[in-house]
């Protein structure tokens, strides 16, 4: 996820344990239909994305917000605590 923001400038927008893939050791993202470049101006999108139970409390709570990085990552904090317990 870091690698294809910071050097590709997408964000994926739908990380859940449905998405990561283990191959070899590593984890790989998948399915990235709903990713969205991060500097491309355009409409703000009227549906929220992702996968209710791995969504940031701050979408889930703010119906109009934008879809931040820092959602992604509290998604993926998510997906280590659905799996760890």
């Amino acid at each position: 996820h870091r690698d294809v923001y910071h050097n590709v400038g997408v964000l994926h927008r739908d990380l859940s344990v449905g998405n990561i893939v283990i191959y070899h050791g590593k984890g790989i993202l998948i399915d990235w239909d709903l990713s969205k470049l991060i500097n491309f101006k355009s409409v703000q999108q009227i549906t929220r994305t992702g996968t209710w139970q791995f969504m940031s409390a701050h979408l889930v709570e703010n119906r109009d917000a934008k879809h931040d990085v820092e959602d992604d990552l509290e998604s993926s904090l998510y997906v280590v605590l659905w799996v760890a317990l």
